[in-house]
């Protein structure tokens, strides 16, 4: 009878075992195609924002040379700031606009792995110490195949 009871339990725990999966979150990341097309359009905004900023400290070391009075000096640096402060919010929400894109895809593909192989939880690998399934490899291959 014991045994019977030891037999059952060690099987419940074997089988909640196998329904827990888990992913390498950053290689899936950095595997899905789309992720360097999202990091490729934000270096491009961020170059654009890079050379307005250069050029806005550029006219600002000039009006300095110029011994440019300090109020206007002030006056100038707050203009510039105030010219860049929409560019710079534009590439923030573009920016969080995509990473989220990007992770709702990658939980999707994950859940749609993980009801096709039978796996109740997903983890991130990191907080995985032993068992589990990996499924990095599937979520990686499902987002890649759109």
């Amino acid at each position: 009878m014991v045994s019977f009871v030891m037999f059952v339990f060690g099987s419940t725990i074997a089988q909640a075992a196998s329904s827990i999966g888990y992913i390498e979150v950053q290689k899936v990341f950095k595997e899905y195609k789309e992720t360097a097309k999202a990091q490729e359009q934000v270096a491009k905004e961020e170059e654009t924002f890079k050379k307005d900023f250069e050029a806005s400290q550029k006219q600002l070391a000039d009006a300095e040379k110029k011994n440019m009075k300090k109020e206007e000096l002030e006056k100038l640096r707050k203009d510039l700031e105030d010219k860049l402060m929409p560019k710079r919010q534009s590439l923030i929400t573009l920016n969080e606009k995509l990473t989220t894109k990007l992770q709702a895809d990658i939980l999707s593909a994950t859940k749609e792995v993980a009801k096709k192989v039978g796996i109740d939880i997903v983890f991130d690998k990191q907080v995985i110490i032993t068992g589990g399934v990996d499924l990095t490899e599937m979520v990686t291959n499902k987002l890649n195949e759109k």
